[in-house]
């Protein structure tokens, strides 16, 4: 399985675009080679560089296993959406305090839909999905808070 962005490449730079200060917009994210034993898809926007530990952004489920691109704005009805780790449900693009952030998509196929509503917590989808993932995939990619005037 793999999971590209014709946005960014894997380890490269962002769009400012898909920064919560800017646009708050998804990158365009594109699914491959899902395995024909996949029942749903589940993705996760993770910053690597938080002074807090991993951060989740977004945690989205029950994606179809047929969905060949992911759009925030437009999920199919059975899917559902978790809460981030700032306690909100919903989109949060990349939004880095100061100077160069790492984020990760990642991509996780598996055997069920997951009887979990929106809103669940990081913690209860993990739980949901352990044993559950066939497969998985990864991209990642970095984006740096533009320094405005007066930035020293």
């Amino acid at each position: 399985m793999h999971l590209t962005s014709p946005a960014f490449e894997e380890g490269g730079r962002i769009p400012w675009s898909a920064s919560a200060p800017n646009e708050n917009r998804l990158p365009a994210l594109e699914i491959h080679d899902v395995p024909g034993g996949a029942r749903s898809l589940a993705l996760i926007l993770e910053d690597l560089d938080s002074p807090l530990g991993e951060v989740t952004h977004w945690l989205v489920w029950n994606l179809p296993p047929d969905r060949s691109r992911v759009d925030a704005l437009n999920l199919r009805e059975e899917s559902r959406v978790g809460m981030d780790s700032f306690g909100k449900v919903g989109y949060l693009g990349p939004v880095p305090p100061e100077g160069v952030h790492r984020y990760r998509f990642r991509l996780l196929a598996l055997d069920a839909e997951l009887d979990l509503e929106s809103g669940a917590t990081r913690s209860q989808f993990d739980q949901a999905a352990e044993g559950r993932v066939l497969d998985e995939a990864e991209l990642t990619g970095s984006i740096e808070r533009p320094r405005t005037e007066g930035d020293g």
